[in-house]
Parts: C-alpha cells; structure tokens; sequence
C-alpha cells in the first residue's frame, strides 16, 4: 500500500473511528463503516530532476442512511479543511514521521443510498534514477592550459 494512502486511512479513521476496509470490500461488511479501495495514479514529467504522480482516492462512507453518511463524511472533511488540507505522513509501523501530504482538492458526495464518497486528489513528486558519477574529489583541475613537454 502507498504510505500516503495508510497516512490518509490512519487521518480518516482518527476522525471517524469505526471498521476500515481497503482492496476489497466484503460482500457484507460492517455498517457504519469505510472502505478505501486502490488509488487511481496519473503519471508524468515534473522538473528535470523529479517526475510527478497525480493521485485520486474515492473512499465511501457507509451508514444506516444517506444524511448520516453525509454527515460523516462532512465530518471528516472539515476535519481535513481545518488542518489545511495537511495529512502527517506515518512509517509502515505507525511512528509519525517529519513530513506531510498535501491534499490538492477534497469533494464529497452522495453516490448510494447510505452511501457518502470523499474524493482526495493530491500530487507528489519523486527522484528520477540518476547514473553514478565521479566524485569533483576524484578530478584534477587544471588551469585550462593543456601544456606541452619541451624537446
């Protein structure tokens, strides 16, 4: 799972604490209840140095009726709004890390009976694989001047 995806998870459910799925949803799950299926992934060129993946997560919100669905993802979303769209990047084993995510644009909407979607898009750039090169130590600069041994 993208670390990203497993902050937001992790920032939903401190909001909205009740069973969390990802992957798969199974045939019956728990109500109240969210599922957070894979992440829809836009790739391109960023910089000369980085390129950038476009991220889009539809999580759903279940509960027994479509105004407490909303309301629960209304929930989570001020939440988000608050904090400035700021989401505290976590390690694999649940340390808070020093960084964050961003999150670019958030919308909620109904999409089912008793079911409410919050719609997270955000962008994040990594390093393009770069050749080893030589140390500057390694290289013998001169004064430009290539001289000649004499006769």
């Amino acid at each position: 799972m993208n670390q990203e995806v497993g902050a937001i998870m992790h920032y939903i459910y401190t909001h909205f604490p009740v069973t969390m799925y990802d992957r798969l949803l199974p045939e019956r799950f728990q109500v109240p209840s969210v599922y957070v299926p894979p992440v829809t992934v836009i790739s391109g060129p960023d910089t000369v140095s980085t390129f950038m993946k476009s991220y889009s997560l539809q999580v759903k919100v279940f509960h027994m009726d479509s105004e407490k669905a909303h309301d629960a993802a209304e929930t989570i979303v001020d939440a988000l709004l608050a904090d400035r769209q700021m989401i505290q990047m976590m390690s694999e084993d649940g340390k808070v890390l020093d960084d964050y995510v961003r999150i670019k644009r958030v919308e909620t909407r109904m999409i089912d009976q008793g079911v409410a979607a919050i719609v997270l898009t955000w962008d994040s750039s990594y390093w393009y694989n770069r050749d080893k090169q030589a140390s500057l130590e390694d290289i013998n600069f001169s004064d430009g001047v290539i001289k000649r041994e004499q006769d």
